[in-house]
């Protein structure tokens, strides 16, 4: 689709909240020293796994009653009509850390499970800044919406498949979805952001 545009980042340069990734752990408040210095030492293991590549495209927006309109298809949804409201467009995208991430990920669960959990989290961590990056990117000089993905608000996970097909994430980006429509490679966000208009 000629639309759709490639981005492409460095694991080497990925925004990775350790905090963050301490809270996909379980952890509150400060850091134990032992967790801070665990999370330090599995980071650059993620940034050698890690190759970040994204594309998006944007779509026409139609909003009435519950009911969002895109371009490739019909979602059903009180919040994201909520969000979406007074948008004409939107921006979807698809991102990706790639396969080494899940590659690592079933080594280090196979031969030291409690690293293969803060690789996990960080990795979480990884994926959630690449998209904050790209959402960055996009809404400069515009005035977007917080950006939304299936699987919340009441948005069924299978419209994950609307949006890879639109975008054509299979062939671009190797991002697979699966009966239950959980995409591969594991750390994969697609997402929906409204675009309201231009700054002035």
């Amino acid at each position: 689709m000629s639309g759709v545009v490639l981005s492409v980042g460095s694991g080497e340069t990925l925004s990775i909240n350790r905090r963050e990734a301490a809270r996909y752990l379980g952890c509150r408040g400060d850091l134990r020293e032992d967790a801070a210095a665990l999370l330090a030492l599995c980071e650059p293991e993620v940034r050698r796994a890690a190759a970040p590549r994204a594309c998006h495209a944007v779509t026409g927006v139609s909003v009435e009653d519950d009911r969002v309109a895109l371009d490739f298809c019909t979602i059903e949804s009180p919040a994201l009509a909520k969000n979406l409201s007074g948008c004409r467009s939107a921006f979807v995208f698809a991102a990706t850390l790639g396969a080494g991430v899940d590659r690592t990920l079933l080594r280090l669960e196979k031969t030291d499970p409690a690293k293969a959990a803060v690789f996990d989290a960080l990795a979480s961590a990884a994926v959630e800044g690449w998209c904050n990056e790209l959402n960055e990117t996009l809404s400069r000089g515009l005035v977007t919406c917080p950006r939304f993905s299936p699987g919340y608000g009441g948005v069924a996970l299978s419209y994950q498949r609307d949006v890879l097909s639109f975008l054509d994430a299979q062939r671009k980006l190797g991002i697979t979805l699966s009966d239950r429509f959980f995409m591969t490679p594991v750390k994969s966000v697609t997402a929906i952001i409204g675009i309201r208009g231009e700054t002035e």
